[in-house]
């Protein structure tokens, strides 16, 4: 039941995120160069690298979310793993007791 509304809210979110990224681009046409160190890149309007920017941003932040998921799912596998050797252990000294 949720499902469907949460399929709503991010077609609503991306539909405006797409709308107000257009429109942004349409009104910051100005050219601007960009330097990043010794590294001088070509000129293109401002919307261009800021929206740039705003994706590589949530690329970054996506792959790091990523990283430390697995490393907590790999943490859990561990203990469920050690939660289950303990219940034998357990188990059997109740058994043998």
């Amino acid at each position: 039941m949720l499902q469907w509304l949460r399929a709503a809210l991010i077609l609503a979110m991306l539909s405006l995120s797409i709308f107000l990224g257009a429109v942004f681009a349409t009104q910051n046409t100005e050219a601007v160069p960009l330097t990043l160190g010794t590294i001088s890149l070509s000129e293109q309007s401002v919307a261009v690298w800021l929206l740039g920017f705003l994706v590589v941003g949530v690329l970054i932040g996506q792959l790091i979310s990523s990283v430390l998921l697995l490393q907590q799912r790999g943490s859990l596998a561990v203990l469920k793993r050690e939660n289950t050797k303990l219940k034998r252990r357990i188990e059997q000294a109740s058994a043998d007791g």
